[in-house]
């Protein structure tokens, strides 16, 4: 619909009460095409959170299975240690027992030492009755 010419007497808002329907459109059109372009923009920015989490959540797991491999040989290095020390303490165990039953097959040895044993026992007994 054609808008009559503008009588030049007249003000604007008196010549304009009602906005032509081709003004209307083009306002609907551009708000619909804000609403466009802000859903796209709303979806992009889904898209890169939805990235950026995946990125964090592979992050996570490179990180647990690192601390899972070092948890490993940590746990590798110190049952290695805790062996080798265990057979340290059984080989000097086998060691005094080896010595020990050496010690006592010789039978002057055991009386020596018996005697020995009997003199600081009694020894004691004697300085207990003194004090």
């Amino acid at each position: 619909m054609d808008r009559a010419p503008t009588d030049p007497g007249v003000t604007a808002a008196e010549n304009d009460s009602a906005p032509a329907p081709d003004d209307v459109a083009g306002a609907i059109d551009r708000v619909l095409e804000c609403e466009r372009a802000a859903q796209a923009a709303v979806a992009d920015c889904q898209r890169e959170c939805e990235a950026a989490l995946e990125r964090a959540r592979e992050e996570r797991r490179r990180i647990l299975e690192r601390a899972q491999t070092r948890l490993a040989a940590l746990h590798a290095r110190a049952a290695a240690a805790l062996a080798q020390r265990a057979e340290e303490i059984r080989e000097r165990q086998r060691r005094i027992t080896a010595q020990s039953a050496e010690q006592l097959a010789d039978a002057a040895r055991r009386q020596a030492a018996l005697a020995d044993l009997a003199a600081r026992l009694t020894a004691a007994e004697h300085d207990g009755d003194g004090a």
